[in-house]
């Protein structure tokens, strides 16, 4: 990439960064006029005069919020007594744990489950490997996660306590660590296993069509070979494409998961926080949100790019 290229790269760059900043920005005037104007609670009204000034008119008020928040200061929690940055602090670790572990189990498993399928086109196994894909899909995620939750009593009566509920730090114990993520990362990734298999199944068998895959195949090119360097290339570009509208699904589910099996991550918080009226720490857990779900976006888009260069950055 010339001069020219690293400029163009750096004005995309600064353009999504300051449109997240913007999106930040309404999610949290959004989430203050709803319950300022909109939600009549007494629990967040007696916070919001608390901390920002009791009589104050809500324009005012809202405006300390935010520039209590370009110093770092979410709030004070209503529920938890501490502030919000710190309840946040505490939640993240064990949230991206259950994220990205989710995630990759979700791609992975979604396009070798695909790739298999396309290989095995219209046989017994493709029907089969599809129908178990869907039915994944289609359980709710409060229903996949109880099971597996059942599955952790089933686990602990049989002697076997490495797979537990709960959170462990990676950097206290990583054996315990995975043993407690294991079964919420196979509830998160289930929500989006069977989407991306079915759309990677597509992708394969559209690329084998190709003249230039016939051509690989009449050279005498191993199947494996043909499929690993010519096919899973082309073929990956929609499941890119669909990693922004997955995540945002799959974060959703996270929050459930993250509830049912008492991880006290970011989801957990905002369930709670909901469920008693804390506005510091809705705000805060829904910006932080946001904030995730726009930079996995950006990173979708860069990682297309580069993936597949008929794709440019606008």
């Amino acid at each position: 990439m010339g001069v020219a290229g690293n400029v163009w790269f750096a004005v995309f760059l600064l353009r999504r960064l300051l449109a997240i900043v913007v999106l930040a920005w309404v999610v949290t005037l959004a989430a203050f006029g709803l319950f300022q104007v909109g939600v009549e609670s007494p629990a967040a009204t007696a916070q919001i005069n608390a901390q920002l000034g009791a009589g104050e008119p809500a324009p005012v008020q809202y405006l300390h919020y935010l520039l209590r928040l370009l110093h770092g200061n979410f709030g004070q929690s209503l529920t938890v007594g501490l502030p919000v940055s710190h309840v946040l602090w505490q939640a993240l670790p064990p949230t991206l744990s259950l994220i990205i572990g989710g995630m990759v189990l979700w791609l992975v498993a979604g396009t070798l489950i695909g790739i298999a399928s396309a290989q095995q086109h219209g046989s017994p196994a493709d029907k089969n490997i599809t129908a178990a894909a869907l039915t994944a899909t289609v359980l709710p995620t409060f229903l996949t996660a109880l099971l597996l939750l059942a599955l952790y009593g089933r686990i602990s009566r049989s002697g076997n306590l490495w797979i537990q509920p709960g959170y462990v730090p990676f950097t206290r114990n990583p054996g315990q660590w995975l043993g407690r993520m294991i079964l919420p990362w196979i509830a998160t990734a289930a929500t989006q296993v069977g989407a991306t298999a079915r759309l990677t199944r597509s992708a394969v068998l559209d690329v084998l069509r190709e003249d230039y895959i016939q051509t690989a195949h009449a050279k005498g090119l191993p199947d494996e070979q043909v499929l690993w360097r010519h096919v899973l290339r082309p073929s990956i570009t929609p499941v890119l494409t669909s990693i922004s509208t997955g995540f945002g699904i799959l974060l959703g589910s996270a929050a459930i998961v993250d509830q049912v099996f008492a991880l006290g991550g970011i989801g957990q918080q905002l369930l709670g926080s909901v469920r008693n009226g804390d506005l510091m720490l809705i705000m805060g857990t829904t910006l932080v949100t946001v904030i995730l779900i726009s930079l996995v976006n950006l990173i979708t888009d860069i990682a297309q790019a580069i993936i597949d260069p008929r794709v440019r950055l606008n």
